[in-house]
C-alpha cells in the first residue's frame, strides 16, 4: 500500500502557509508562529533524501517587528515531520529552539536541541529514538541552512546520523517586519494596522507625464501606502487626544492632538488623490477605530505617553519630516512638491508636538518616567528598514516626489541625532 506520509506532509504545509499571520505586531515580547519546508540529505545508517514540514513558535524578546531593521531574538519551540526517500518511512522532531536574525545585514543564527524518532527503513535499519541538536544559517529573513545530529539512545545499535537541510519559513522565524508608516502609526492591541483601500475607475488620469506604466504602477502604490498611512494616524491621534485628557494634560496639548488629527485627513486627500491619478482611479482610504484605552494607571499611563511620544513623534515624524522636505525638493511635477512641502510643514508640528508631550510626562510622572524614556532612547535603531526598491525609472521616480533608499537612512540618521541630542538634555 503507498505510504500516505507524503500526502499527509503536503496538506499539512498548505494548511501551515494558510495560517500564517497577516500583520505584524508591535509588542516588545510576541508569540510567533513560522511554518516551513525543507529539504534534507542525511548521512547515517544509509543515505536519506528528506522532504518535510518545520514549524515553530517562537517568543520573540529582542526587538519589534516595526519597521526598524535592529536585531531580533527569540525563543521557543518547533516540531519537524519529514519524508523520507519517497517510501513509507518518516522522521520526526520536535523541542526547543533560540537565534537572533541580525536584519540590519540579511544573516542570522539558530540552535535548537530535542527529541527525534526515525521509523525503520526498507526493513533492514530499524527505527528509534535520539537527542537531537542543530545549528542553523538565517538567510534574507527566509531561508534556513541547518546541520542537524541524532545521538541514538543508549543501547542502541544505530549509528548517529547527520543531516543537512535546507529551507524556508514564512513568515521569518523571528517575526517578519512591519508596516512602515510615514508619521504616527495607529496600534492596535498592540499591533501596527493600517486601512483597507476603495477604489473605482474613473476615465483618464490628471497626471499625463510621459513615464512608463511599470512607473505610473509604482507611483500609484507608493503614494496608496503613503495615504493608508496617513489615514491610520487619524485615529491615532484622536486616541493620542483622549489619553492625554484621561492623564489630567494641559487643554493646549489635546487641542494639539485633535489639530494633528485633522491635518492628517487632508494628508491623506493628497496622497490619496494623487495616488488615483497615476491609477486613474477614485481611491478612498478606510476609516479605523481609535484603540481602546491602556487601562493603566496613572504613572503607568504617563510612562506609555512619554515612549510613544517619543518613538513616534519625536523620531518617527520628526524623520517623516526631514522625509518629506527631501521629497518635495526633488518634486518636479505640479502640484506633488506643494502637496508634499505641506505633509512636511505638518509633520514637523506634530514632532515639536511630541517633545511637547515628552517634557510634560517627565514633569508629571518623574523617576519611574524618566528611567522609561532613558531605556527607550538608548535602545532607539539606528535606522530605518530597507525598504522594497520598486522597479521605477529613476529619474521619474524623483521628479514625482519620491526617493531612494539612501535618502529615507539619511532623513532618519539626521532626525535621530537631533532627537538624542534633545532627549539628552531632557534627561
Amino acid at each position: 500500500m503507498p505510504s500516505r506520509l507524503g500526502p499527509t506532509l503536503c496538506a499539512l504545509g498548505a494548511a501551515a502557509v494558510l495560517m500564517a499571520p497577516g500583520e505584524a505586531r508591535a509588542d516588545d515580547d510576541i508569540h510567533w508562529f513560522s511554518p516551513g519546508l525543507m529539504l534534507s540529505l542525511s548521512f547515517g545508517d544509509k543515505i536519506n533524501f528528506g522532504l518535510g514540514l518545520d514549524a515553530r513558535y517562537s517568543l520573540v524578546f529582542l526587538g519589534d517587528t516595526s519597521c526598524f531593521a535592529g536585531p531580533r531574538a527569540g525563543i521557543g519551540a518547533f516540531a519537524q515531520a519529514s519524508w523520507l526517500n519517497f517510501s513509507a518511512a518518516g522522521r520526526f522532531a520536535a523541542g526547543l529552539h533560540g537565534g537572533v536574525d541580525l536584519r540590519r545585514t540579511p544573516i542570522g543564527a539558530n540552535a535548537e536541541v530535542g527529541w527525534t524518532y526515525r521509523t525503520a527503513l526498507a526493513g533492514e535499519h530499524p527505527g528509534g529514538h535520539g537527542i537531537h541538536v542543530g545549528l542553523g544559517a538565517i538567510g534574507a529573513e527566509i531561508v534556513d541552512l541547518a546541520f542537524r545530529g541524532t545521538i541514538p539512545m543508549p543501547g542502541d545499535e544505530r549509528k548517529p546520523e547527520f543531516t543537512v537541510a535546507l529551507g524556508a519559513h514564512f513568515p521569518p522565524m523571528y517575526g517578519e517586519p512591519g508596516v512602515c508608516v510615514i508619521g504616527r502609526p495607529l496600534r492596535v492591541n498592540g499591533r501596527y494596522v493600517l486601512p483597507g483601500v476603495a477604489g473605482k475607475p474613473r476615465r483618464g488620469s490628471a497626471r499625463r507625464a510621459r513615464i512608463d506604466e511599470t512607473t505610473r504602477g509604482a507611483l500609484a502604490r507608493a503614494f496608496q501606502d503613503d495615504a493608508r498611512g496617513e489615514c491610520a494616524s487619524i485615529p491615532a491621534f484622536l486616541a493620542l487626544a483622549r489619553d492625554l485628557a484621561a492623564v489630567g494634560a494641559p487643554r493646549d496639548l489635546v487641542d494639539r492632538a485633535l489639530a494633528a488629527a485633522a491635518d492628517e485627513v487632508r494628508h491623506t486627500e493628497s496622497c490619496a488623490s494623487i495616488a488615483g491619478d497615476f491609477a486613474s482611479m477614485t481611491l478612498v482610504p478606510e476609516r479605523l477605530p481609535s484603540p481602546r484605552p491602556s487601562g493603566l494607571d496613572r504613572g503607568r499611563e504617563l510612562a506609555r505617553l512619554c515612549v510613544e511620544s517619543w518613538e513616534d513623534g519625536c523620531l518617527g515624524e520628526g524623520a517623516a519630516a526631514e522625509r518629506a522636505r527631501r521629497q518635495a525638493r526633488g518634486a518636479k511635477e505640479p502640484g506633488i512638491g506643494a502637496a508634499l512641502g505641506a505633509i512636511a510643514e505638518d509633520e514637523a508640528r506634530h514632532a515639536e508636538l511630541g517633545w511637547r508631550i515628552v517634557a510634560w510626562c517627565l514633569s508629571e510622572g518623574g523617576r519611574p518616567v524618566r528611567e522609561a524614556l532613558g531605556e527607550a532612547v538608548a535602545a532607539s535603531p539606528e535606522g530605518p528598514a530597507r525598504e522594497e526598491v520598486p522597479e521605477a525609472e529613476p529619474s521619474a521616480w524623483r521628479a514625482h516626489g519620491r526617493i531612494g533608499q539612501h535618502d529615507i537612512d539619511a532623513a532618519w540618521e539626521k532626525n535621530l541625532r537631533l532627537a538624542r541630542k534633545t532627549a539628552d538634555g531632557l534627561l
